[in-house]
């Protein structure tokens, strides 16, 4: 579960860590986090949805296959992911297993 840090300062026994989105322009818009804690994001520059696996410490992109998706929102239910589309004027979803 999620265990807030105060702003800008981590507890005594944790510090802040980050990581790169993945591709070449990484251009992350929109962030959402679901029920199960991963971290969502909306990456304008690989026009793909990519969720922050925690086990091996890396993004998974998943490419939207029309260009420009332009994804600005996301938001979800259990067991979905849903993003708002304003390139394509349309709603897409992830299904989680």
């Amino acid at each position: 579960m999620f265990h807030p840090i105060p702003l800008g300062r981590p507890h005594s026994n944790q510090a802040w860590r980050e990581w790169r989105l993945v591709g070449p322009r990484p251009m992350a818009y929109a962030v959402y986090v679901d029920e199960a804690d991963t971290v969502w994001v909306a990456d304008w520059g690989e026009n793909a949805i990519a969720h922050f696996d925690p086990a091996t410490e890396a993004w998974v992109s998943h490419a939207h296959p029309l260009p420009n998706a332009n994804i600005r929102q996301l938001l979800g239910r259990p067991g979905e992911v849903w993003g708002a589309m304003s390139g394509q004027d349309k709603l897409v979803v992830a299904r989680l297993p």
